[in-house]
């Protein structure tokens, strides 16, 4: 299922929109707008105001993956896009509501920087819909529900849990949190600018970024569990790179971003659980990350397996990686970055010595 093709279906059914509007039309214009004057721009306004970075995609593709990803999440909960008694119902208004506010969730891009890009997004609608094919009230709802997948002060949670828009009920709080969970998991080695790395032409503090999407391989779902697959290659585990956060420059190893980037996944899926349906709720994430050589893929050492949950009081952002799961220490040394360089280096000396 596609939520995008669902909503197409309504194309012409005016009586399922509110004031007999053809919103599959609207949807159809204001798109076009934003695949060809918007997104296109974003990663070229993203290296004007990120001097020292360049960011993994945040253009079409990346909207197609939020789309696809958002789509999977609510497909576990069987819905009807029609009322039908004891079934999951969302309304072809609410999907309207939903598709819009994915596409505009990283616009602010234009008009801001990286930390305040959700809450610019909103700002560059009013502008945006110069047409007015948009009331007040909807571009204000798609632009709550859009800033929302930033921050850290519970943004859904400010959101109305259900609210009239339009004389119909639509559920700010739950589309909010499937475009933040869906925004979560749409990564994968497809963001990355691969052949940028292969030639070296990315910025330093932002190889990071793009390495962590080469490596990952596959996101899936199943149950209440989302699993991860990695492949890392030797050739970047030898060393630390820069990594650009708010309190300045720091040295950061792959396979630690890796740990740290899936602790907030499941962070990230713990805080939209408290806003979705029991299907579309995830408590556990499982992460497999392979080791291969980049000479012939084949492996230089086992695969680290480890699973993330919440354990007893919610305290898991400040938490100790190594100290829940288990596969990642042995005989209580931890698998960290310099532990995995050490490795590589040790197994090319003994190569070396073998071979003299």
């Amino acid at each position: 299922m596609n939520i995008e093709t669902e909503f197409f279906k309504f194309k012409g059914k005016k009586t399922v929109f509110p004031h007999n509007k053809d919103y599959v039309v609207i949807y159809e214009a204001l798109k076009a707008k934003f695949d060809t004057e918007v997104h296109p721009e974003v990663k070229t306004k993203i290296l004007e105001i990120e001097k020292e970075g360049y960011y993994n995609d945040h253009g079409i593709d990346h909207i197609k993956m939020v789309i696809e990803r958002v789509s999977r999440i609510i497909e576990r909960s069987n819905p009807t896009f029609k009322h039908e008694k004891g079934k999951f119902h969302i309304s072809p208004y609410e999907l309207f509501i939903l598709l819009m506010a994915i596409n505009l969730h990283d616009t602010g891009h234009l008009i801001a920087s990286r930390a305040d890009h959700a809450k610019a997004g909103k700002l560059l609608l009013a502008k945006f819909d110069s047409g007015n094919l948009l009331s007040t009230a909807e571009k204000a709802i798609i632009g709550n529900i859009a800033q929302a997948h930033g921050g850290k002060e519970d943004p859904i949670g400010k959101l109305d849990q259900v609210l009239n828009l339009s004389h119909e009920n639509v559920r700010p709080q739950f589309l909010a949190a499937l475009l933040r969970l869906g925004d979560e998991l749409a990564e994968d080695e497809t963001r990355a600018q691969n052949f940028l790395l292969q030639i070296g032409a990315i910025e330093k503090t932002s190889i990071i970024f793009h390495l962590y999407s080469a490596s990952l391989n596959s996101v899936s779902m199943d149950g209440n569990e989302i699993t991860l697959n990695f492949y890392l290659t030797d050739k970047y585990l030898q060393k630390p790179f820069s990594k650009k956060n708010s309190k300045g420059v720091k040295s950061q190893y792959l396979i630690n971003e890796v740990y740290e980037r899936t602790q907030k996944t499941l962070l990230e899926s713990l805080y939209c659980a408290r806003f979705l349906p029991q299907p579309c709720r995830f408590t556990k994430v499982k992460v497999k990350i392979n080791f291969l050589k980049d000479e012939n893929h084949g492996a230089f050492m086992s695969p680290i397996g480890y699973e993330l949950k919440e354990n007893g009081y919610p305290t898991l952002e400040h938490s100790d990686i190594y100290k829940n799961c288990e596969g990642l220490t042995d005989q209580g040394i931890k698998l960290d970055g310099k532990y995995i360089a050490d490795f590589i280096k040790k197994s090319k000396n003994e190569k070396h010595e073998k071979s003299v």
